[in-house]
């Protein structure tokens, strides 16, 4: 890793962070992103003074709450959810199942919004968390409206586990 640039050495310590409030001692992210202990410890300190991690009296390391402050001005994240929240919101009365909101970030998606019922089945997605295309409905949803190019992409390189094609998929049209 020798002249990688500090950012994105930075950026790889963050995205070692999979699980929502989870605590990692730091020869776990050293180990997720692939770079030495010292390197990491260094990076993490940094990170940590400008809020962006946070250090727990045992030590661990969590995602801090400046990372929500900033992550909360992305327009195609948390500013895409106030439109279609009503409307969430009245759906999810009426089924009482989970809604879920998501953007469509090449072959994954993006959620950005989840609305949960109480008594619904228990589901991993969190905020924020990518899904592949056909790891689950709603990207099956966004895949049959994406452009052609990208369904024909898709077509070619979805996993084998995915299964044929539903008829919406293989006939929606897109702009």
């Amino acid at each position: 890793m020798h002249g990688e640039p500090v950012l994105e050495r930075a950026f790889r310590v963050l995205g070692a962070f999979t699980e929502a409030g989870e605590g990692l001692a730091l020869h776990t992210p050293a180990a997720r992103a692939g770079l030495p202990k010292s390197t990491t410890s260094r990076i993490a300190a940094q990170l940590a003074d400008v809020g962006a991690l946070e250090r727990l009296d045992n030590g661990d390391f969590v995602v801090g709450l400046y990372l929500l402050e900033i992550t909360s001005l992305a327009p195609r994240g948390h500013g895409l959810r106030a439109a279609p929240l009503p409307f969430m919101r009245d759906l999810h009365r009426v089924t009482g199942r989970h809604i879920l909101l998501a953007v469509r970030d090449g072959d994954e998606a993006v959620l950005a919004e989840r609305l949960s019922a109480r008594d619904a089945a228990a589901v991993k997605y969190r905020l924020g968390g990518r899904l592949p295309l056909f790891g689950a409905g709603i990207g099956i949803a966004l895949l049959a409206h994406a452009p052609g190019r990208i369904r024909k992409e898709a077509r070619t390189t979805r996993p084998a586990s995915a299964g044929s094609w539903p008829p919406y998929a293989r006939t929606a049209s897109a702009p």
